[in-house]
């Protein structure tokens, strides 16, 4: 293990052996952990088979970056967040029973996850397109209350900003988003001759996860290395790599520049992103004691992101927790709030 690591040992010298702890622990194999201010890098740290550089696949970071994309077009008056999915996919309300569920639900709903969608559906699972598909998942389970975190909130709220800009989610990313504001390595569906951190052997848990429901699947990947295919199944199999929800590889700095963005911007409804709303949840963002005086998101296959504009600090971390031949790494939210901890105490 040959770590590249950049920070002043004076304030962050706690950062370098909680990760050691961690990884030794077998929480993750390799990880790439950036801290920073709104405009300068604090902390560089890359231990493992991993560089500065290396992608990572994001997993449900993706929904930020969906977010990002939301925002700025309801910014430019394209979209408002009252506006109903119904209207902004009319295809939807064709169907009664869609319509029936989802007339009435906003795109503030889907970003807060309050829309009473439930939770996880793996669409590979059925045959028929996404409207037909939607069609079983809402035939199948009634409407949840309250806050209840689903994919596929943001699986329709991709299609949201395909429709109203007018081209593929992938096009959407990186003219909305990676090239103004200069973001560097984001993207879906990466050159496989780049280099990507391996992110885990096959689906093992998602394939618990459809037996558990009593929903077969036949085309599972093989229990081996996967490298540059999204671990999602539903982005993976289902959309191709190009979902709302998940399907984004980037390296750490592509994510630290857009936390930079949501820290320093003057954008009222970029800073009220930031903020509880309905579910005690932000637009697309998580708050709770796990992001002191600020919010983040986590992903799956072990990814976060966190910032406060108030302490002027925020984190990036990204891990491949999932690449284990046999997966036993448990939450890394315990990890994750230790660091959030220590670098909110610097800066606070």
């Amino acid at each position: 293990m040959k770590p590249s690591k950049t920070y002043d040992e004076n304030r962050y010298g706690a950062v370098i052996p909680l990760i050691y702890a961690y990884m030794e622990r077998g929480y993750f194999p390799s990880v790439s952990v950036r801290v920073f201010s709104k405009d300068h890098t604090l902390l560089s740290a890359s231990l493992g088979d991993t560089r500065p550089d290396t992608l990572f696949d994001v997993a449900s970071l993706t929904k930020i970056a969906t977010t990002a994309q939301a925002l700025l077009l309801i910014e430019k008056g394209t979209l408002r967040l009252g506006d109903s999915i119904t209207d902004c996919l009319p295809e939807l309300s064709a169907d009664s029973i869609i319509n029936e569920r989802l007339a009435g639900v906003t795109l503030e709903q889907l970003m807060t996850h309050t829309s009473g969608i439930v939770s996880w559906y793996p669409f590979y699972a059925e045959s028929g397109d996404f409207t037909q598909v939607l069609r079983i998942v809402l035939s199948r389970y009634p409407r949840e209350m309250g806050m209840v975190y689903s994919d596929i909130n943001f699986m329709l709220l991709g299609k949201a900003v395909e429709r109203a800009y007018g081209m593929p989610l992938e096009d959407c990313l990186k003219k909305l988003l990676v090239e103004p504001f200069g973001l560097g390595n984001m993207m879906y569906r990466p050159d496989p001759m780049l280099d990507i951190a391996p992110s885990c052997y096959g689906n093992p848990v998602e394939e618990g996860m459809c037996a558990e429901r009593g929903l077969s699947f036949s085309n599972w990947r093989p229990h081996t290395p996967v490298r540059g295919g999204a671990n999602d199944g539903n982005a993976y199999y289902y959309f191709s790599g190009i979902a709302g929800s998940a399907g984004i590889f980037a390296d750490p700095m592509a994510y630290q520049r857009l936390c930079q963005f949501f820290m320093t911007t003057d954008s009222r409804l970029f800073q009220a992103s930031q903020a509880a709303r309905a579910g005690g949840r932000g637009l697309g963002w998580e708050l709770g004691d796990m992001y002191p005086d600020g919010c983040g998101h986590t992903g799956f296959t072990g990814t976060s992101v966190y910032l406060s504009r108030n302490l002027n600090i925020g984190a990036v971390i990204f891990t491949n927790r999932l690449f284990y031949p046999k997966v036993t790494a448990p939450t890394l939210n315990g990890f994750r709030r230790e660091l959030h901890q220590i670098i909110a105490s610097v800066n606070g």
